[in-house]
């Protein structure tokens, strides 16, 4: 009996102390966020204006490389789609973007001697794509500065109206090539998503017009185009991988 009650108190002392460690409160693992990574592809709207200048050259025998106008501004405003991928290496991030926006832009002014002075030449930008590299530092986890830079490609319409003299008015449309270089600013929002600041200068190739010629107006040797553009925009990161530019790695938690 002595041993049977020697059991029971051992029995009772085990079991009670199972029962008080199964209430200690389990300190919970703490999982750390993972940081957000710019790597990935991304697509988005940005808009602002234009402000450009522009003349008409003359491409005819006896004038040519006269000025048929002085110079004028070509502005207005721009809207579009934009898509591009990038990589982040430490602070570093590198990637290509592509746009292609509307264009209000729109200017001219009256010939100057020795052609009619009744005539009014004008510049019109339909729209505007550009492919570019882009090259930016983090100055902090959430705020990208970059400088880029690539090919520009516009659709230019030159416009005389010559009606004053009797001429009627002559209207020619070409597609342009050039190049651009800018520089913006890009901040994270949450979510994948990002607002971005940039500035663009635009400048398109030579491009004669009305060659051959309509009886009573110059041909034009070129009619220069430069531009300056400020754009807003906001982007939506849609995946973390950066397809065939860089290689595709492990998808990375946003948060």
């Amino acid at each position: 009996m002595k041993n049977l009650a020697i059991l029971s108190a051992l029995a009772a002392l085990v079991l009670g102390g199972t029962a008080n460690a199964a209430d200690i409160p389990v300190k919970a693992r703490v999982v750390k966020p993972v940081p957000y990574t710019w790597t990935g592809c991304f697509i988005g709207v940005a808009g602002g204006g234009v402000w450009g200048r522009s003349n008409h050259i003359s491409g005819d025998a006896g004038t040519f490389g006269f000025n048929i106008t002085g110079g004028y501004n070509v502005n207005g405003g721009i809207i579009g789609a934009e898509y591009g991928c990038q990589w982040q290496n430490g602070t570093f991030v590198f990637g290509t973007e592509s746009d292609f926006s509307w264009t209000s832009a729109r200017g001219g002014a009256n010939n100057i001697a020795p052609f009619a002075t009744t005539s009014v030449s004008s510049t019109e930008q339909h729209w505007l794509s550009t492919t570019r590299l882009r090259a930016g530092v983090l100055v902090t986890p959430d705020l990208l500065i970059y400088a880029t830079g690539g090919i520009a490609t516009a659709r230019v319409e030159m416009t005389v109206d010559a009606t004053v003299v009797g001429n009627g008015i002559l209207s020619e449309t070409r597609t342009r090539w050039g190049w651009t270089a800018g520089a913006g600013m890009e901040y994270l929002l949450g979510n994948g998503w990002s607002a971005k600041l940039d500035y663009l200068y635009v400048r398109l190739n030579d491009k004669e017009y009305n060659n051959p010629p309509l009886p009573g107006f110059a041909v034009r040797d070129n009619i220069p185009l430069d531009q300056h553009i400020f754009r807003v925009g906001v982007n939506y990161k849609f995946t973390d991988c950066p397809f065939l530019i860089f290689g595709c790695g492990p998808v990375v938690a946003k948060y």
